[in-house]
């Protein structure tokens, strides 16, 4: 479904001199071709028509990393049948040098390179690759095409053009933010001036089902695949709308003139079935102008709306950093042997931060849920201690530091959180985050990268010389985060630990029923207040009707968060009827880690700087 919203001598010679110029130029791009129709065990077979080369050996590599993702990936194991043939059809000595690359004699007689590549969905082994960089391979039902995980170079030639010639299904639509040249029903062509652009550009091939929208100079594309049909792109393009337009006013324009949302929505019975603790799971990939998401499908709307806000605000925001702010280490990327850069507390930790704050400022969330952000993010960030965010960045591909870097988005979002307060105070509101991230920008920008080294000191002669002090301490020392000194600037008391009054049920959950959609008590401690049953259908409490609107309000106050209400009177259905359940709840205390919630009694200097944090 696509929805848009708003001849002689002289002639003799003149097609002698046209040959030549066209046989110049195909020798100087490379032109691929991937056959989409005719797969065979979940493989696509290639062909590349190879670019003149000089030397007389060289070597033909595939990604080991890939920008944004930083850990190993190493394409080249998905790679079969790898043969190198000359303009006869001959094949040349070619040897395997490690996992992605292949030294190649005689080079200068290369004309073509064909193989096969598996998709990495599949995979069950240790090292599997989260599913937005990898690729998945279903015959007649979807490709999705992240063109790292297909496609190689000759090392010293991804400057030059590339062409991808793409047979498919007649019913398959290409979504992605590439040039594409539709030539017939079951052919498109592929373009990207360089592999690194063809890298950054994803593909997802499916039946359409896309939607549009505009927000400023802004044209937004919406491609969704639903395994079962559950989540249409007219639905999630509703949800996108007011962040995109929130991002709009926040940034006073934006800085792309199209952007593409891909969207995979897997059944969740599927979805990560084997592949539990192995780098599988939902989430997204950015791209300077795409994003990719692996996300499960639900019908429960509240959910769905949360997720697809929340991951894709994130990810959108990435068109601010790294797309215009980024060292050379991004810039030239090696995808072979990459140097990382020390900076992801600003790739990922700010964009993070800016993606909950955006939210809040727009009206998205609210202050209390905005907090509640903040706080389980300081509960995920105690699972790696206190290390130095520049050092994890430059050895994250080292194992030790590789478990850490989750951490970019809780510790890293939390630092950006305390420089916006910094910077705010300590130049009198003229200056936040914001403006100077966004100044720092307009000095560097797409294509105009930083130097690694020096970026901090650039940050501080931005922002103020306070900065300086923030950083030596937090971002490249290794010491506790001041949490209390922090939140207590906004009005907020913060607690490593706290004893709570609390009146409680007991022990339970909540599960979402899709086929009947309602809400059902789970895991019911036998020994409960009001003798709920596992099963039992949550109808009201104190006569409040559940929908899915309220639930999260009404699940916190009554249940998870209770420390005033001594009784209660519920409403659920048990075997088909309607059954009121009344009485005293069991009374303590909780023991809160982390505890984060406003002063008894803001004074007027916290009160403004919270004021102005939410709304300026």
């Amino acid at each position: 479904m696509h929805t848009n919203f708003n001849i002689g001598k002289n002639i003799t010679l003149t097609i002698a001199l046209i040959f030549s110029v066209f046989a110049s130029y195909a020798q100087e791009k490379y032109v691929y071709s991937a056959d989409l129709k005719n797969i065979r065990n979940d493989k696509v077979s290639i062909e590349l028509i190879t670019p003149k080369i000089k030397e007389t050996e060289i070597t033909f590599s595939f990604p080991k990393v890939i920008p944004g993702s930083y850990s190993q990936k190493n394409y080249g194991n998905y790679v079969v049948d790898f043969k190198v043939l000359d303009d006869k059809g001959k094949e040349l000595k070619t040897k395997k040098i490690n996992e992605n690359q292949y030294r190649i004699s005689n080079a200068q007689k290369i004309a073509k390179i064909t193989y096969k590549v598996n998709d990495t969905w599949d995979q069950r082994e240790k090292d599997f690759i989260f599913q937005p960089g990898g690729s998945n391979i279903e015959a007649g039902k979807n490709v999705v095409l992240n063109n790292h995980a297909f496609f190689g170079y000759f090392e010293g030639y991804m400057q030059i053009p590339f062409e991808v010639q793409v047979r498919k299904p007649a019913d398959f639509y290409a979504s992605t933010h590439l040039h594409t040249e539709k030539q017939s029903a079951e052919e498109d062509k592929l373009v990207a001036p360089t592999y690194n652009y063809l890298a950054d550009n994803p593909v997802i091939y499916s039946k359409p089902d896309t939607t549009s929208f505009v927000t400023g100079n802004t044209k937004v594309n919406v491609s969704v695949y639903s395994a079962t049909g559950k989540v249409s792109s007219l639905k999630v393009a509703e949800y996108l709308k007011p962040m995109a337009v929130a991002l709009q006013d926040f940034f006073q324009g934006l800085p792309v003139d199209s952007y593409q949302f891909l969207f995979y929505f897997e059944d969740p019975e599927k979805a990560l079935t084997g592949k539990e603790n192995d780098g599988g799971g939902y989430g997204a990939l950015e791209h300077n102008y795409s994003s990719l998401y692996f996300l499960p499908e639900t019908s429960y709307e509240p959910q769905l709306k949360s997720m697809v806000t929340d991951v894709a605000s994130h990810e959108f925001l990435h068109i601010l950093t790294p797309l215009n702010l980024h060292s050379e280490e991004i810039e030239f990327f090696n995808f072979v042997e990459p140097k990382m850069s020390r900076h992801l507390w600003l790739y990922e930790g700010v964009t993070e931060y800016f993606s909950n704050l955006v939210q809040l400022k727009s009206g998205i969330i609210n202050e209390k849920k905005f907090f509640k952000n903040m706080q389980e993010k300081i509960e995920q960030a105690e699972e790696y201690g206190d290390f130095s965010m520049t050092t994890m960045s430059l050895r994250v591909l080292d194992d030790d530091y590789q478990k850490k870097y989750s951490s970019v988005y809780n510790r890293g979002a939390l630092i950006a959180m305390m420089l916006d307060v910094l910077i705010r105070e300590k130049t009198e509101n003229k200056k936040d985050l914001k403006s100077v991230i966004t100044d720092l920008t307009k000095k560097y920008g797409a294509g105009k990268p930083f130097k690694d080294e020096v970026f901090l000191q650039e940050f501080v002669e931005a922002s103020d010389p306070a900065v300086q002090d923030f950083f030596s301490k937090y971002l490249d020392g290794d010491n506790p985060l001041p949490y209390a000194e922090y939140f207590q600037k906004l009005g907020y008391e913060y607690s490593p630990l706290k004893k709570v009054d609390a009146y409680f049920v007991g022990r339970m959950g909540l599960k979402y029923d899709e086929q009947n959609k309602a809400f059902l008590f789970s895991e019911v401690e036998n020994k409960n207040a009001l003798n709920l049953k596992d099963g039992d259908q949550f109808i009201s409490v104190d006569n409040i009707a559940v929908t899915d609107e309220n639930l999260e309000d009404l699940w916190e106050k009554y249940f998870q968060n209770n420390s005033t209400i001594a009784s209660l009177t519920m409403t659920v259905k048990r075997d088909g009827k309607e059954k009121v359940l009344t009485g005293p709840l069991y009374q303590g205390y909780a023991e809160v880690k982390n505890y984060l919630n406003p002063v008894i009694s803001a004074n007027p200097t916290q009160t403004e700087t919270l004021t102005r944090f939410i709304t300026k």
